[in-house]
């Protein structure tokens, strides 16, 4: 539902405004759904007393959203302001309105309903801390309700998990409850306690506290910006492999942010109007997560509608696929290296797009040995090919020796050709529900310097679930149960353990007694059920078996299991790698190493697949107890 106004408007043209606020209300419930009675007063009543303070403090041109809401998981915001902060930049309260005209402390004498089901079944009269200070008993509903401030909090942390903009820390958030029907004295004492940090409740006896709370987060303004804002940049819940045809077709849900849209922006002016001098070649770096297919496949798409020649490599099979099946119509854009090596002549192309360039091999795999051996580099390929060349880089996820591009090696090879490379850094995680949190703690967990797990910060709470366990089993479980939830679920492992069959049936991953399962199947298989080694991440019948990096690497779901197996191990304050343990081709890596930063690596894109959660479960008691003195909450 989207119903906004400024402040002066709510006030000036209340009666004419209500009936549309209703008409919007059941235009987004299709089912016929009418906003009840209690709405109706509250957008009638309430909402009136809260946009007549803002214009007495002269803040008339705020905007007011009602009923607003980011995702269709999240509960309504009653009221939710937008404008500018006295402190500059934007500003946004969410405001939760209550109709009670009196309420109560909490009493499971009264009613139980509405408790926790501790305070539920006690035999004694007394409460549980959490519900003394965040129950509240409401006798207009005869039950225990949560404290307002609680319900503001739900909604702050809502805001911050499906609306990008709140990445931003120069974005101003904050909330409050209000009560303005609340008079009675003897109900005032709901106001004297804050069962969320930051969030004061008013009441109809503190109007001047009221706008003091609006004046100290508002100033007059002469433009709309925060609310376009607050319209614009939702994130997206989805897998980037079901919306691949909305993006390239450019009808996408996801929102690009400052880095992604420069990128964005610099390739299509270059192919527009290319430059005179150095051809330019892009190098688009930045940690999984952080948007890169998301910025490849938006400029494929924009490309293409534009008429321009456009293709796309990968140095991943899989998620190469994966994107290919999802556009139709447009699957002769995404092509092998290999395909370009033999078929394209230089400058040919318009745009060559190459993702997860970190796992390139040095030549294009074509052709006898000597040929490879001899031949071009896959760098020289992808850059003398098309007039716009770009790369899609993070260091940190090369896995075995054949991957040498490294940053730093792949800009130093497009400068031996005498090109200019035009740089551009992803540093914001969109993955894991845009987590920047978790993003740096599996950065510092694999650089021997890892953070505790802060998964409830207060007002600041954390969106994303991580979670350890010490059982494959009891892990299993409860991703079942999220899959059962009608949510995407995988359970991936290190390579330890052998891969001796290509059906996807029998148990080779096997880290505890009386618990195995098979590895994900190749693509020759002809198991009913199993899908097809690329696609384990996307189809469904992937949860039955255990995926690995090449399977997992450069695509998502949105809850996944890691499983570490004895190749990697947590022992006096440092990662030890175990090589007879190490069953891929990094056991050809000769240096150590090389080899143990290549094996973190490999758990580091384990880790970061999922959009929603991760749980995690070690081989090594030393490596569970890491996880539990890091202050992981344990299943």
């Amino acid at each position: 539902m989207e119903a906004f106004w400024p402040a002066e408007e709510l006030v000036r043209d209340r009666e004419r405004l209500i009936p549309k606020i209703v008409a919007c209300y059941e235009a987004a419930h299709p089912k016929g759904e009418k906003p009840s009675d209690n709405d109706t007063k509250s957008w009638r009543e309430s909402l009136y007393e809260v946009a007549t303070a803002l214009v007495d403090l002269g803040l008339g041109q705020v905007y007011v959203f009602v009923e607003y809401r980011v995702h269709p998981s999240m509960n309504p915001i009653d009221a939710v302001l937008a404008g500018s902060h006295p402190d500059g930049g934007l500003s946004f309260a969410a405001i939760e309105l209550k109709q009670w005209s009196e309420a109560e402390r909490p009493d499971p004498s009264k009613a139980t309903d509405g408790l926790c089901a501790q305070c539920r079944k006690a035999t004694t009269p007394s409460l549980c801390a959490n519900c003394a200070v965040e129950r509240v008993f409401a006798p207009c509903f005869g039950r225990h309700k949560k404290h307002p401030a609680v319900q503001v909090k739900d909604n702050l942390d809502s805001l911050r998990r499906h609306h990008s903009m709140f990445d931003d820390r120069y974005v101003h958030l904050v909330g409050a409850a209000y009560l303005h029907n609340l008079k009675d004295p003897q109900s005032q004492w709901i106001s004297r306690i804050r069962p969320a940090a930051g969030i004061p409740t008013f009441t109809a006896r503190q109007p001047a506290d009221l706008r003091k709370f609006l004046k100290s987060h508002f100033s007059p303004t002469t433009d709309a910006e925060a609310a376009q804002e607050l319209l614009n940049g939702r994130r997206s819940t989805s897998l980037l492999t079901s919306e691949v045809g909305a993006i390239v077709n450019g009808y996408t849900k996801f929102s690009l942010l400052e880095k992604q849209r420069e990128a964005v922006d610099g390739v299509m002016a270059q192919i527009r109007k290319p430059s005179t001098g150095a051809k330019k070649v892009y190098v688009v770096s930045g940690r999984a997560g952080t948007g890169k297919s998301l910025v490849a496949l938006t400029l494929l798409g924009e490309a293409l509608n534009e008429g321009a020649d456009a293709r796309f490599v990968s140095g991943g099979v899989a998620s190469r696929e994966n994107f290919k099946r999802g556009v139709r119509g447009k699957g002769k854009a995404f092509t092998t290296l290999n395909q370009v090596a033999d078929k394209v002549g230089a400058d040919q192309l318009d745009l060559l797009l190459c993702d997860e360039a970190h796992r390139l091999t040095e030549r294009p795999m074509t052709g006898s040995f000597s040929m490879r051996r001899d031949g071009e580099s896959s760098v020289s390929v992808i850059v003398t090919r098309a007039k716009v060349p770009v790369f899609f880089i993070d260091g940190d996820q090369r896995l075995f020796a054949e991957e040498i591009w490294s940053e730093s090696s792949l800009i130093d090879a497009i400068q031996e050709l005498r090109a200019e490379v035009v740089p551009v850094r992803l540093d914001r995680a969109l993955r894991a529900v845009g987590s920047s949190t978790y993003d740096t703690w599996v950065q510092r967990l694999f650089h021997s310097d890892p953070l505790q797990w802060s998964h409830d910060a207060g007002e600041d709470a954390e969106p994303f679930e991580l979670y350890y366990t010490d059982s494959a089993a009891r892990m299993e479980r409860f991703l079942q149960s999220k899959l059962d939830a009608g949510l995407s679920t995988r359970i991936s492992a290190g390579l330890c353990w052998r891969w001796t069959d290509d059906t996807g049936t029998a148990p080779d991953v096997a880290p505890e007694e009386g618990w195995s399962r098979p590895w994900n199947a190749g693509d020759n298989h002809q198991t009913p059920g199993v899908p097809k080694r690329r696609f384990w991440a996307t189809e469904p019948g992937g949860f039955g078996q255990i995926g690995c990096v090449h399977t997992a690497q450069g695509l998502e779901y949105e809850w996944g299991g890691v499983i570490m197996g004895p190749d990697l191990t947590w022992s006096e304050g440092s990662w030890t790698v175990d090589r007879q343990h190490v069953r891929s081709k990094a056991s050809r890596i000769a240096s150590d190493e090389e080899l143990g930063e290549r094996i973190r690596n490999a758990y580091g894109v384990l880790m970061t697949r999922s959009i929603r959660g991760t749980v995690l479960y070690s081989v090594d008691p030393d490596t569970r107890q890491l996880f539990a003195d890091l202050g992981i909450p344990k299943i």
